[in-house]
Parts: structure tokens; C-alpha cells; sequence
């Protein structure tokens, strides 16, 4: 079967949304917590971020690695072609085949569910949403909703089902961004196994600065890398507006940032950088969080730096 390549590039982000608000919150740079970096205008992006605060976890539909949906939720049974677990060779040809053998995607969950089966439109957007929000939990963190691992709902064209279940995969982005690796590992529990830093993403710029910051291999020069990020609201389109973004990107990626660093610093600061209405109405409702440095650049990994000087990372 020849399709249409259909991977999904990684959302434009748009500048910080953590503003100078502090809203109640220990995150301007004192004490207990990183500085906040702070942005320089408003959010406008083709991208998506988190919603007005309530988890995305209690919205998704009911996942399942098996074949067979509700006969309540459905009234019949229906046996799906894919479950949990299996691989795809391309984007192109979306040919299952062995995990231990080279591939491209692997599938991270079939969700049954019939809800807006006819509406092509919210259909869209509840499936984007769904495969974005079960990443984190198939590589095994609850923080590694934005990584090098992507999440994308395969193609309804090789689905016989996709009116009444999502078929979601993962892939793994390459460092610059510029297409899907090939792999030849599971994808199931890997960051919980091997960690996030091989699977962060590093950018040339500063997030809190940028309306788009520049995605480069880690192993260049780089003013920033991600801590993780999250995928929060509900995939019904609408945006929640900049401040309540705000809020989000401040509760999850500030502290998020000390556990990464393992020390509050002053030149070594969290930061978030989040999508906008476009893209949260396509259902790409993402937070990146970061730790940028407010000077400079560095090469090795900041994860444990604690107390070190940053020129040993540079």
C-alpha cells in the first residue's frame, strides 16, 4: 500500500508563556526555585499547549492494547487489525514488521472510541490529542510528554476500524529535526529505562526569547535543552487563553527544572515554551519545559549539575 508520507513535524512553539506574573506561585527566582525567565511578547504560534489546568489524563479516551471494543460502547464487537506493541517499517508504505528489525513507528495504543466519527474536523483534533497525550506514559515518564519521541495517530486510510477506535504510534525524531529514525529497540517503558537525556531536545536560542526557537543537535553548541513537557486539557479545540497557559507552564516546568539541575541557580534558569491557539485547535496542546542558560552556550547535558560551574558544560 503507497500513501501519502504522513509524519507530523514537530509543532512551531511559541515564545514563553511564563510571564511576569508569578500568580501565587514560588517561581520568580527566589529561594526555592529557579528563575523564570521572562517573555518578550505575546504568545502567538501555530503550535499547542496546555490547557486551563485540568489533566489531560482524566479526559483520554479508554486505551487498550487489545482487539476487541465494548459491545456496550459499540453494540457489536469489532476486532481490531493492531495493538500495542507492534511496529511500522515507514511512513510510507506503514507495513508492520518486527520490533528487533529496523522500523520507524511503533504503536502505543488503540483506543476504542466512536466519539465524533462524523465529524472529520473534531475527529481530527481528538485524535491528535489522544496520541500526543498517551506518549508519556507508554516510554514510562509522566514529564516526557515533549521529547525526540513523538506520538502521531496513524493514517485512518490503512485503519478498516478508524471510525471506531484511534490507532496511536510513536516515532523517534531525529537530533536536528529533520525526520523519523530509524530504529531497530522498542519503544515501550524506554525513557523510564534509559533516562531523558539522550531523548531531549536542544535548541540554538534562548525558548523564553524566541517565537521559534531553532532545534539543533545536542552535540553542538546550544543555549538550552528540554526537561520534559506535558500535555494538559481537553481536546475539544478551544483555547484556554495566555494566562491560563501561564499557569500550567508555571506549576510543571519550574520544578521540573530543579529536579533536572538538582539545585536552584541564577545563571541556568527554567523556562517554558508553549503553543498557541492555531495549533491547540488542531489538538497539538503541548508545554515544552526547559533549562536555558541566560548567558553563553554548552555541549554536555546539564541534568545534575547541582552546584558546578557552567564551563565545565560548555
Amino acid at each position: 500500500m503507497a500513501l501519502t508520507n504522513h509524519r507530523l513535524r514537530r509543532p512551531l512553539l511559541a515564545v514563553a508563556t511564563i510571564s511576569t506574573a508569578c500568580f501565587g506561585l514560588a517561581a520568580c527566582g527566589g529561594s526555592d526555585s529557579p528563575s523564570v525567565a521572562v517573555p518578550t511578547g505575546p504568545s502567538t504560534s501555530a503550535s499547542g499547549t496546555p490547557s486551563s489546568g485540568a489533566s489531560s489524563a482524566s479526559q483520554a479516551p479508554t486505551t487498550s492494547s487489545s482487539a476487541t471494543s465494548s459491545a456496550a460502547e459499540t453494540g457489536d464487537t469489532v476486532t481490531s487489525d493492531f495493538e500495542a506493541g507492534q511496529c511500522f517499517d515507514d511512513t510510507i508504505n506503514w507495513n508492520l514488521t518486527p520490533c528487533g528489525r529496523p522500523h520507524k513507528l511503533e504503536i502505543t495504543a488503540v483506543v476504542k472510541t466512536r466519539k465524533y466519527a462524523d465529524n472529520l474536523v473534531k475527529r481530527g483534533v481528538l485524535r491528535t490529542w489522544t496520541c500526543n497525550n498517551v506518549v508519556a506514559s507508554y516510554v514510562g515518564s509522566p514529564s516526557a510528554g515533549f521529547s525526540r519521541i513523538l506520538g502521531q495517530p496513524v493514517p485512518t486510510a490503512i485503519d478498516p476500524n478508524s471510525g471506531k477506535e484511534i490507532v496511536c504510534a510513536a516515532a523517534v525524531d531525529r537530533p536536528d529535526d529533520k525526520g523519523y529514525e530509524q530504529i531497530t529497540y522498542p519503544l515501550k517503558n524506554r525513557i523510564k529505562d534509559k533516562g531523558y537525556v539522550d531523548y531531549r531536545i536542544c535548541t540554538s536560542d534562548r525558548p523564553s526569547q524566541s517565537d521559534a526557537p531553532k532545534i539543533v543537535p545536542c552535540t553542538k553548541p546550544h543555549m538550552a535543552e528540554t526537561t520534559g513537557g506535558y500535555v494538559i486539557g481537553k481536546p475539544d479545540g478551544k483555547y484556554p487563553g495566555g494566562r491560563a497557559v501561564d499557569r500550567v507552564a508555571l506549576k510543571r516546568c519550574v520544578p521540573l527544572a530543579k529536579r533536572y539541575l538538582g539545585t536552584t541557580r541564577s545563571d541556568v534558569i527554567a523556562a517554558a515554551n508553549s503553543s498557541g491557539k492555531t495549533s491547540w485547535g488542531q489538538g497539538m496542546t503541548m508545554t515544552a519545559c526547559f533549562v536555558e542558560t541566560t548567558k553563553g552556550t554548552f555541549l554536555k547535558p546539564l541534568k545534575g549539575m547541582q552546584d558546578k560551574p557552567l564551563s565545565k558544560f560548555q
